[in-house]
């Protein structure tokens, strides 16, 4: 709808003369992208024969496909412009017997482009070994292009490589052969998208165990174990030493006389140390 501004006539001459003002232009900024709208203002002419005005627009200069009647008023916003491209504006008056003037100076402007901002839904999501599909939702305004690249050769994008406006990126995550879990990023619309897969079960697993001088830990050596499964060591220091330390897969867990292994996925190491009393 037109934003308007009424003028009050002032009666100076008895005659219509139809000469108009300056004509100023009041950009407003897109409310969406591709779509803007600007507000035309001017003097009122001074006659008191002037009825009212008609504003003129098109995309060539000198030529109005587009008219506006707004009446006895000296300001109309138009809307439905398109961003980027320039319109031309002119402005007339006309009295009460429908007499025209001739067009005011023609003023020119071109909508500005709306930022475009995306986001996407869900931001991550996780996997088992086997791998699987999923998809991601992209929220971005109907002019708004954006595009979808994996980070990682087992993350395809099978659908939505790219597109304009809201969308929907479909992908598979290929079988994870290794036993160790990864993880990988997917750029989409400008968002990072996370995929995290778990590694796979190995058929079976290894603890290997070991003592340095002063003491012994039991069992010793490398054993094969059932994925899952338990495993406990007990760790005994020689006649005149003590523990001082025990490490499972490099990591200090002190100097305690038994470590067991529960639910074992992985390899694992676990070794013991010993030191003189005096």
């Amino acid at each position: 709808m037109a934003t308007t501004r009424r003028h009050s006539p002032r009666r100076t001459h008895p005659g219509l003369r139809l000469a108009l003002l300056a004509l100023l232009i009041l950009p407003l900024f897109p409310t969406q992208a591709g779509a803007a709208a600007v507000t035309l203002a001017w003097d009122a002419n001074a006659e008191s024969t002037v009825a009212g005005y008609k504003v003129g627009y098109g995309t060539a200069s000198g030529s109005y496909a587009s008219t506006v009647d707004v009446g006895n008023w000296t300001s109309v916003n138009i809307s439905g412009l398109e961003t980027g491209r320039t319109y031309y504006f002119a402005c007339k008056a006309y009295d009460s017997t429908g007499k025209e003037s001739a067009y005011s100076g023609e003023i020119s402007y071109t909508p500005p482009a709306a930022a475009c901002t995306y986001s996407i839904s869900p931001a991550s999501q996780s996997f088992g070994s086997a791998g699987g599909t999923g998809s991601v939702t992209v929220s971005a305004a109907s002019a708004c292009a954006w595009s979808a690249s994996s980070g990682a050769s087992w993350i395809t994008i099978t659908a939505g490589a790219g597109g304009t406006g809201p969308g929907t990126v479909g992908y598979s995550v290929a079988a994870n052969t290794s036993t160790a879990s990864r993880s990988a990023a997917v750029s989409i619309a400008g968002n990072t998208f996370t995929v995290s897969q778990q590694g796979a079960t190995a058929s079976t697993v290894t603890i290997t165990a070991s003592a340095g001088t002063g003491g012994s830990i039991s069992p010793s050596g490398t054993f094969t174990v059932a994925p899952g499964s338990s495993k406990k060591f007990t760790i005994s220091p020689r006649w005149l030493y003590k523990i001082y330390d025990v490490k499972v897969n490099g990591v200090s867990v002190g100097a305690v006389k038994s470590y067991t292994f529960s639910s074992v996925r992985s390899n694992q190491t676990i070794s013991a140390t010993f030191k003189r009393k005096y």
